[in-house]
């Protein structure tokens, strides 16, 4: 029977009058032929995204993708820069067009800025779910790439001075360090007990030293979230690095240090609170304020990442690797507004980590970091 023999017959049996002509009109505007549609055309395709560039005022672009559209302008050139594989310019070789860089690069934004599934992603910007997937990883593979070049440690005089006068409460500061956990889903049941944190979640760790500018420049991602910040800085790149090449492969004299609160130990080049006792002599109590007044930089630096990158709250991906790729990528974009002044200020509420105090050894290095500690603390106490 054809197609309009059936729309005739209900025509006769199912309408009023008012609906028949309703329907007669949907008809004239209707070609016949599109009553014939081909499988892949069932698939819906929404707005057409090609136009929000243009067409979306400057603050709701932010809004919805969660970056400026100068920020996006100058993300998308570094990204065709260092697409050296040509994942976002492919040629065409027949079937579907391929997906324009601008389209890929608010895909994957979307998909960084939202929880959504990559079937409501695909949805909004008119691909399938897998084509969707294969942009996300294109560029998270370029986002990794271009890592070192967005996260990294001062290292001339020009930048070791400008992070040093940023820090205005305590002196010689090179950063702030502080750890994160970042939700994931369950993971192989070998694994299972080590990714269950304090909150009985399945996490991985996330930890950070940032600058007073909110620019980090250190990251060390995937830790199991079952470790304690201790633990995790202890099996750190950063840790093992000084190990073996010694403090002046971060700092370049004694003087220089970075901050860490009382889950940290205390060290030559890490300056952490005195620990918390029945009373606190003015010198140290002076001490541990003018620390935290710089160190709280550090403490809302995730609270800023998950804000904004909503898909680091909850990362729904049994991959171990993947959740540390989506992770870092997070970190490469927010060093990568903030170098552009693209800033964020909406902070998502965090559970407030428990801090374990962690003994002091009693060696030569720790002593003498003790010594340190007491020097800078006299000196605050003077200069108030």
């Amino acid at each position: 029977m054809e197609p309009l023999s059936v729309i005739n017959l209900c025509e006769q049996y199912f309408f009023d009058a008012d609906e028949l002509l309703l329907c007669n009109w949907i008809l004239n505007k209707t070609n016949a032929t599109n009553l014939y549609i081909k499988l892949r055309e069932t698939y819906y395709k929404g707005p057409i995204e090609e136009d929000w560039l243009r067409n979306y005022h400057d603050i709701m672009f932010f809004r919805f993708f969660r970056i400026q559209k100068s920020t996006f302008l100058n993300l998308l050139n570094v990204v065709l820069e260092n697409d050296n594989h040509k994942l976002m310019r492919k040629k065409y070789h027949g079937g579907n067009l391929p997906i324009p860089p601008e389209k890929a690069l608010l895909t994957f934004l979307t998909h960084m800025a939202t929880q959504e599934s990559l079937l409501s992603i695909g949805q909004r910007f008119g691909i399938v779910p897998s084509t969707a997937m294969n942009i996300v990883n294109a560029l998270l593979y370029i986002m990794l790439k271009i890592k070192k070049k967005y996260i990294f440690w001062p290292r001339t005089d020009e930048e070791v001075e400008h992070v040093i006068n940023g820090f205005t409460h305590y002196p010689n500061v090179l950063g702030a360090i502080d750890g994160s956990q970042i939700d994931i889903k369950v993971v192989p049941h070998t694994q299972h007990d080590s990714y269950v944190n304090r909150y009985l979640r399945h996490s991985i760790n996330a930890m950070v030293i940032s600058t007073a500018e909110k620019i980090l420049t250190y990251v060390f991602i995937g830790f199991p979230g079952s470790a304690h910040d201790s633990r995790v800085f202890s099996n750190s790149t950063f840790v093992q690095n000084i190990a073996t090449h010694g403090s002046q492969f971060y700092f370049p004299n004694e003087e220089c240090h970075i901050l860490g609160d009382s889950a940290f130990p205390l060290k030559m080049w890490m300056m952490t609170p005195y620990k918390r006792r029945p009373a606190l002599n003015r010198i140290e109590r002076q001490h541990n304020y003018h620390l935290s007044a710089d160190r709280v930089v550090v403490e809302h630096i995730f609270a800023r990442i998950k804000g904004r990158f909503r898909r680091v709250i909850f990362i729904n991906t049994y991959s171990i690797s993947k959740a540390i790729e989506i992770t870092t990528a997070a970190c490469v974009l927010h060093n990568f507004c903030y170098m552009n002044k693209d800033q964020w200020e909406d902070e998502l509420y965090e559970d407030v980590n428990v801090q374990e105090f962690i003994a002091e050894d009693n060696d030569e290095e720790t002593r003498r970091a003790q010594l340190k500690r007491n020097q800078i603390a006299r000196e605050l106490l003077n200069n108030v």
